[in-house]
């Protein structure tokens, strides 16, 4: 069987997908927590992440650091 793709490259794509999935996952849990009332909220040192939008944004560019504060965020 022809293969466009190794199978080695499946691997990095499977956690693209897993990545992803997570971060829509963050949106739209923090935008049905803000309709209902219960913002989830976090501060680092001068940053805030208050918005679903600014979660989004968060997870985009710092995805090991961002989920799991917001994962403790949403607890508290």
């Amino acid at each position: 069987m022809i293969s466009i793709m190794g199978a080695n490259a499946w691997g990095p794509l499977v956690l693209l997908l897993v990545v992803l999935a997570v971060d829509v996952w963050i949106l739209r849990d923090a935008r049905a927590r803000e309709v209902q009332g219960r913002d989830v909220v976090a501060s680092v040192g001068p940053v805030t992440l208050a918005t679903p939008s600014q979660w989004l944004l968060g997870c985009l560019l710092l995805w090991v650091f961002v989920v799991p504060l917001y994962l403790v965020a949403r607890k508290a």
